[in-house]
């Protein structure tokens, strides 16, 4: 596999919320082997994007563009699953 490839990590997320319904976090992110300065939290994401029910809530190019909205429960928490899983 071309590192491109390796490097470039997709797929969705499913986070319930009230009312028994569930809110589908859809995200792309370019994940290094080691961290570095340009990363979230000088971690190994160095990209990241997540759109929840298609909108986009957040993005992150070596700095942020869009940060998850405090209130946004949904963004904090598909953040808070990709940090752990990925940074």
């Amino acid at each position: 596999m071309n590192d491109f490839k390796r490097l470039w990590k997709e797929g969705t997320i499913g986070i319930p919320v009230k009312g028994g319904k569930t809110d589908i976090a859809h995200y792309w992110a370019k994940v290094y082997d080691e961290p570095s300065e340009y990363g979230i939290n000088e971690g190994r994401i160095s990209k990241l994007t997540v759109s929840i029910n298609g909108v986009d809530v957040i993005c992150y190019d070596r700095g942020w563009d869009l940060e998850p909205a405090e209130d946004d429960q949904s963004a904090q928490v598909a953040l808070a699953i990709l940090l752990d899983q990925y940074n």
